[in-house]
Formats: structure tokens, sequence, C-alpha cells
């Protein structure tokens, strides 16, 4: 579940950059911020609640240096743990400045399936090393080419809110490759607009909206949109995320943000 919503985040709000530019903005968020959204997943023509994803940023001394630690963590609720259980938890060691991944780490466990990921990224030798075991696999260890401007796919979500957007234009299409486990994966995205969006809290805020056709043989279906609408604000914090999957649809809706670098100047009064 949090895999399908980092994945949605990620892909729809990212600008596709050349090796010589990867600046990003710095001001966008803090060490303090958390945001959390109920996701619902449609049971035949039933919606139902089924669970909250979490993301939030601290800052802490890493490896002797100051770093952001950025988490992400999802989990079913117990009355829909008896469908379908899942405990999801994703943590990354970023540098402040560049946000240049330093080491991951994602768990899983959705309906009995686990696996454990764990990313180290080194910029002398530009390789990352990636370690994964499944609980029906041997761990396995893959060196791969670190390319250029990549991440890991926590740290590419608060890379992403850290892009200049106000460039991309309707109709607008970039391709992206991010780092997932073992490989890179290509993304296409297009702007759509500006919208007014009332989340279920009944706040108002003015949202920009992008939609990407996402990797054929995941749990995305490749003939379908993945839609997310962020705060056309200095934050640019999701605020809603509607994707299609191989066995029914989600929707994220933000439930609470808290700590947030910006005043949210999107909302409407």
């Amino acid at each position: 579940m949090l895999k399908k919503i980092l994945l949605g985040i990620f892909a729809l709000f990212i600008s596709y950059l050349s090796q010589s530019q990867c600046n990003i903005l710095t001001d966008v968020f803090k060490g303090g911020e958390k945001v959390t959204f109920t996701v619902s997943y449609n049971w035949g023509p039933v919606w139902v609640n089924a669970g909250t994803v979490t993301f939030s940023v601290d800052e802490e001394l890493y490896k002797g240096k100051q770093r952001f630690h950025l988490k992400a963590s999802g989990s079913t609720f117990t009355s829909y743990d008896l469908l379908f259980k899942v405990r999801d938890y994703y943590d990354s060691w970023v540098e402040p400045a560049t946000l240049k991944s330093i080491d991951f780490k994602r768990y899983i466990y959705e309906g009995g399936y686990t696996l454990l990921n764990t990313l180290n990224f080194n910029y002398h030798n530009n390789t990352i090393i990636s370690n994964t075991k499944t609980n029906d696999n041997p761990q396995r260890t893959d060196t791969v080419k670190l390319m250029p401007c990549s991440f890991d796919m926590l740290t590419a979500i608060y890379y992403t809110r850290s892009l200049d957007l106000a460039n991309i234009r309707p109709g607008e299409q970039r391709t992206v490759k991010v780092f997932i486990d073992d490989g890179y994966y290509d993304i296409t995205i297009r702007a759509i607009g500006k919208e007014i969006v009332e989340n279920t809290d009944g706040k108002t805020y003015r949202c920009i909206k992008f939609a990407a056709k996402m990797v054929q043989g995941t749990i995305f279906r490749g003939d379908e949109d993945v839609l997310v609408w962020v705060t056309d604000d200095a934050n640019k914090i999701p605020i809603y995320i509607e994707a299609k999957i191989i066995v029914g649809t989600i929707k994220a809706y933000m439930k609470e943000i808290k700590g947030v670098r910006n005043p949210m100047t999107s909302k409407v009064e």
C-alpha cells in the first residue's frame, strides 16, 4: 500500500533534470514536518477506509553529520487486517543542502509477504549497493551504477517537492528514472493544470494537478493515469491522490499536516 502511495506522489510531480541540473529549493520543508493520509480502497461498489500513511522529517546526527531523517509508514486498520494486513516502513538519511540519499531502508509486510531492502549510495565510485531479502528468497546483493540525480523512492518525494514547478505547463511531459529495490524505472508524467480541491475535513485548497503513466507489470495498471493534487504554495504538499491498481482503486486523502515550513497560502478561507 505504501509503495503505491510513494510511487504515485513521486511520479506525479517530479521534473526530469539532467546531470548538471539537480538544483533544488531549500526552503520547502524542515525538521518536524509530519503529514498523515487516510487511504481508502474500493471493495466492489463500496469504498472503505483501509488504513493510514504518515510521512515525517526529523533532523538527526548521522555518521558524524547533521542529516535529514525521512520516514514513512503505512498500515491497515485492525478491522481490515483480516482481509489483507499491511505494515510498511521506509526511512532514509539525506544531506540537508542537496537531498542526496545516503542510506535507505525499506521493510514491508503485506498479506504474509515480507521484504527487506537496504540501499547505500556511494558518491565516490558512483554506485548503489542494494541488499534485498524476501520471505521466499535468500538475501541477494546488487551493485548498480549511480545515475545522475538519482534518489531512493522516499527521498525522491521530498526532492520533487523541492523543485521549482512554476515553469511546468499543462500538457507538458517528462520522463524520470526512479531507483526501486535493485533497478531503475522509467515513468512518464504530465502536468494537467490547477484546480480547487475540497478535502474530506471540509477545508479547501488551491492545487496543482499532475498525471502519470505508470510502469506496466507493476501493481499499477499501465493503461491508466495516476492522479495527484499538491498545494499551490511553497510547501507543495500532496492533498489528494487517486490510482487504479491491478486489484481495484485506491484514494489517499490528507488527514493532518503539522510543522510545515511555510504559510499554507493555498488554503481557501
